[in-house]
């Protein structure tokens, strides 16, 4: 089967790249710049698609513009540029595949798309209408999802949107809690929480996601549009620092926390979709405390 992966350069992309080359699949790459014998273009500019010269039989896309922690929503710059790339490129991928008879998409989304704090369990027919400090990447990501899927109900293209949680793995970029939090424990630096037991995260590795998504897309049908891509297994932070204190032989005393009155924010995302159909795959996306070590 031939498999055509957008935003093949990223973390998520590259890491089911390798993942499907490994499995002897028949990969095709789109980056922005030619490399390793992939597609380059820039997936905004809806005439860049001249240049993918193979017709698969499946599409996936990686491609996206992640929130920045430096920048903020009001920026007028970096707002076009999330909805650029998620939203448009989205668009343009979708019209792409129309125009060659692709007729089999996964898209890449986000649990972000959901306000937060989010309900529990976090299931996929939550009201989506996201707000907070990165309301600009979690609005284009729903802002995709609802044109891609517009275009796949007029098209009749099978489109499928996972929305996945955090990821980590090896090669991973720095700036989430989990880099910072395993930063400080490895070099026996004071840990200081705020709302420890009442902030819990969904820690999905980048490796089963890939399996995840290599599975699904071998799939004659999905049965549903939207699907979790998560571990379904809920850490609280104070748990997390414990733990990663664990495994780099760092003194749990020096962790301190502090719980505010009236906070909450879990992540206990529902799996039950997910799970069905990774039924009999061996397919595993627990657990975080053994394969967290591949990060140390």
């Amino acid at each position: 089967m031939k498999y055509l992966v957008f935003g093949a350069n990223g973390f998520l992309g590259s890491t089911l790249v390798r993942h499907l080359k490994q499995a002897g699949e028949n990969i095709y790459s789109v980056k922005r710049t030619a490399a390793d014998g992939a597609f380059a273009l820039d997936i905004t500019r809806p005439e860049g698609f001249e240049a993918i010269t193979i017709l698969p039989d499946v599409i996936v896309n990686c491609a996206s513009a992640l929130p920045d922690p430096t920048k903020s929503f009001s920026d007028r710059d970096y707002l076009r540029q999330l909805y650029e790339t998620n939203v448009i490129g989205g668009t343009n991928i979708m019209n792409w595949a129309a125009a060659k008879g692709v007729r089999r998409v996964i898209n890449c989304s986000t649990l972000v798309v959901v306000n937060k704090p989010w309900p529990v369990p976090l299931q996929e027919t939550a009201n989506t209408y996201p707000m907070g400090n990165h309301v600009g990447y979690s609005s284009s990501k729903l802002s995709q999802e609802l044109v891609m899927r517009s275009i796949a109900n007029v098209k009749g293209i099978q489109l499928l949107h996972l929305r996945i949680s955090a990821l980590y793995g090896p090669g991973m970029k720095d700036g989430g809690i989990l880099t910072k939090l395993l930063k400080q424990a490895s070099g026996k630096e004071k840990i200081s929480l705020t709302n420890g037991n009442k902030v819990s995260f969904d820690f999905l590795h980048v490796e089963d996601a890939a399996k995840a998504i290599h599975h699904l897309a071998g799939m004659e049908e999905w049965k549903d549009n939207v699907i979790n891509l998560a571990s379904g297994e809920e850490i609280t932070l104070m748990a997390l620092a414990e733990l990663l204190s664990e495994l780099t032989e760092s003194p749990k005393e020096n962790i301190t926390n502090t719980d505010e009155e009236g906070f909450e924010s879990r992540a206990m995302v529902e799996t039950s979709l997910l799970e069905y159909y990774l039924e009999g795959t061996g397919i595993n996306t627990r657990s975080f405390a053994e394969k967290v070590k591949s990060m140390i």
